[in-house]
């Protein structure tokens, strides 16, 4: 009696949850298509299929089955009868894929590591299927794995907790995976992930005294960009005389005319100095996470560094700042800075927060800081910014030093009322992308108190000021050059 019933509810399961439970599901091979304007990557629907995560990096193999660059589960498959997930990212010719699959099917979880595919053949009329086919390195009759193969599983995500960060518009799947990493590796820079500025910075009440090209270099898992004076240090130049028209090259964001060209006259001159400034505005922008930057940051008077979130869109108004902009690190890069009640504000100084406002008087007001004995451009340090629903926390070198609380329009002292339609962190309720670069004088980060300061910042001729200084302060660029040793974002 006991025999039949064990028997009866034996047959009963296997009429419930099918007869392929008792067989080892395999993942079919992963479907690549190139869209007009990003990529899909798919599998066919299967009896007993519940739900599908996909996990696809760009130029960078899987060590093991971890979170990817793009990361996504899908509960419900397609029309079409496949389990699909798109992504808006355009990918480049010279990409090559890797994709691993997490496939639950009925009560089992099953992974399967797809071999490589190369984009560039995609492009030239292959199907993915007959790449996949015809890549020697990988047997296609290998690739379905259970939870037992040998790529270890890692802990932290296996069983994650539900993230808050949003990724092109997308909401991100686990907290504390890895959504965005650059090491800098090679000898150029990876043009899918930054966009060079190419401009003159609008003449607003804080404009810097540069101009920004494409003189980033990258050397030994280094990104260095290093400002050099107008001219190359040539005696004959002259920032009063000649003209600059950046042409087609120019990436103007608002002003094609004040950005793109000038003609000196009067109190208007050449840009002092020529730098650079990147970004990743056209590739990668999240709302709410952390990024980490390992830098070393310059080492000369009136040079600063340029560790920012900036808005991807102007949500809330185009006015200087009325969308904010975030500071991972901010630092004036003297090697001695005082004002003039003694208060040492140079490079042993590094601040974090958010700007809100145009006035140099209100610059720090949603900053924090803390200071060290040595110039922090004497070595690398780790600067890392946790943006939350509420609240900015800023750290180095693992240590926090502060906290920005949310709740900015009831700060706004009148200048923005749009931030009171949005959330409690208006206006860093919309994504952000990342901008890296180094900059120098302008009229809104060194206040007017410092004492040795050779121009003021409300006088038409700031810039003229500052470059008849030159003799001064050029002898103090010992270390003038902004390295990045790597850019990472992680989900929160």
């Amino acid at each position: 009696m006991m025999r039949y019933s064990i028997l009866s509810l034996f047959l009963a399961w296997l009429n419930y949850y099918g007869y392929q439970t008792v067989m080892c599901y395999k993942i079919p091979q992963v479907k690549l298509e190139l869209l007009e304007n990003g990529f899909r990557v798919s599998i066919p629907h299967e009896s007993g299929v519940e739900n599908v995560a996909f996990n696809i990096n760009r130029n960078r193999p899987f060590k093991a089955f971890e979170p990817g660059e793009f990361s996504d589960r899908i509960r419900t498959p397609a029309s079409d009868n496949r389990w699909s997930y798109e992504s808006r990212r355009r990918l480049q010719d010279d990409d090559v894929i890797y994709i691993w699959t997490d496939v639950q099917h009925y009560k089992m979880r099953y992974r399967s590591m797809s071999p490589p595919i190369k984009v560039r053949e995609a492009l030239n009329g292959g199907s993915i299927d007959e790449l996949n086919e015809n890549n020697p390195t990988y047997d296609n009759n290998d690739t379905t794995t259970t939870t037992m193969e040998s790529f270890e599983i890692d802990p932290r995500y296996d069983n994650c907790e539900e993230s808050v960060t949003i990724m092109s518009n997308r909401l991100v799947q686990c907290k504390g995976q890895l959504i965005f990493e650059d090491n800098f590796d090679g000898t150029a820079l990876d043009m899918s992930r930054w966009r060079y500025e190419v401009r003159l910075p609008l003449d607003t009440a804080d404009a810097e005294f540069v101009l920004y090209d494409t003189n980033a270099e990258l050397s030994n898992g280094l990104l260095k960009i290093e400002p050099h004076l107008w001219g190359n240090d040539r005696p004959d130049a002259d920032i009063r005389r000649g003209e600059l028209n950046l042409g087609a090259r120019c990436t103007a964001y608002q002003n094609s005319e004040m950005e793109c060209q000038r003609h000196p006259f009067g109190r208007v001159v050449l840009p002092p100095v020529v730098t650079a400034r990147i970004n990743t505005k056209h590739a990668f922008s999240f709302k709410y996470g952390r990024i980490e930057v390992r830098a070393k940051l310059p080492k000369g008077d009136w040079l600063f560094p340029l560790l920012l979130l900036e808005p991807l869109v102007n949500y809330y108004g185009q006015h200087p700042y009325a969308s904010g902009q975030m500071r991972v690190a901010f630092q004036r890069s003297n090697v001695n800075l005082e004002t003039n009640n003694g208060a040492n504000i140079g490079g042993r100084v590094i601040h974090g927060g958010a700007v809100l406002r145009l006035e140099s008087r209100y610059r720090d007001i949603f900053m924090v800081n803390t200071n060290r004995d040595a110039h922090f451009g004497d070595t690398f340090h780790t600067y890392s910014l946790t943006w939350s629903e509420r609240s900015l926390s800023l750290d180095v070198d693992n240590k926090n030093y502060g906290i920005v609380n949310g709740g900015f329009a009831q700060d706004a002292d009148g200048n923005s009322n749009a931030w009171e339609t949005g959330s409690f962190m208006a206006p860093f309720d919309q994504e952000f992308y990342i901008t890296l670069g180094v900059a120098a004088g302008g009229h809104g980060d060194f206040p007017d108190v410092c004492v040795s300061k050779p121009w003021t910042n409300t006088s038409p001729k700031a810039a003229l000021q500052f470059w008849r200084d030159r003799n001064n302060w050029k002898t103090t660029w010992s270390s003038p050059a902004l390295q990045v040793d790597y850019v990472r974002v992680y989900a929160i």
